[in-house]
């Protein structure tokens, strides 16, 4: 065997490139085209529900309803929960323009009334947010809307 010499930083730095190259490549290929604008009129309520149970206790839960505009040329809307730790990586996709959350819960005396309730719902309104994007049928989205903290009601436009 002859005396072969291997530029091994020469190689590792051909590697890298190929691989920057590659994940370029299919970064390009799986991006969809966005247009503008985001999805507007961004609205959110509180919703108390309330049963009787017995022994004078009640069972009760709070939902967060998010409603939006319609957006023209939407056949479809995608939300998209956003945390501490970033976005998530799946997406709710839905035909309807509003968007329901069970954000508070529980079962106590019917005296205590929503026990806890507003605890509940500033916790929740510190850990998670949504946003929201039109789909339109020839296969394009919207820019996403701005992200709303759930458990929390809105008046109006939030963009």
């Amino acid at each position: 065997m002859g005396n072969a010499s291997v530029n091994w930083r020469g190689v590792l730095t051909a590697v890298a490139i190929l691989i920057l190259l590659a994940a370029g490549c299919g970064r390009k290929a799986s991006q969809q085209s966005t247009i503008s604008p985001p999805v507007q009129n961004l609205a959110a309520e509180l919703e108390d529900e309330v049963h009787d149970l017995s022994d004078g206790e009640i069972k009760w839960s709070t939902y967060w309803r998010l409603c939006w505009a319609d957006y023209e040329g939407a056949s479809e809307y995608e939300l998209q929960a956003l945390t501490s730790e970033g976005a998530s990586n799946q997406l709710h996709r839905q035909s309807e323009r509003c968007f329901r959350l069970e954000v508070a819960a529980g079962q106590n005396p019917k005296t205590d009334g929503l026990l806890k309730r507003d605890l509940q719902l500033a916790i929740r309104a510190t850990q998670l947010s949504y946003r929201v994007r039109a789909v339109l049928a020839d296969g394009r989205l919207s820019e996403w809307s701005k992200p709303l903290s759930v458990a929390k009601p809105t008046a109006g436009d939030a963009q």
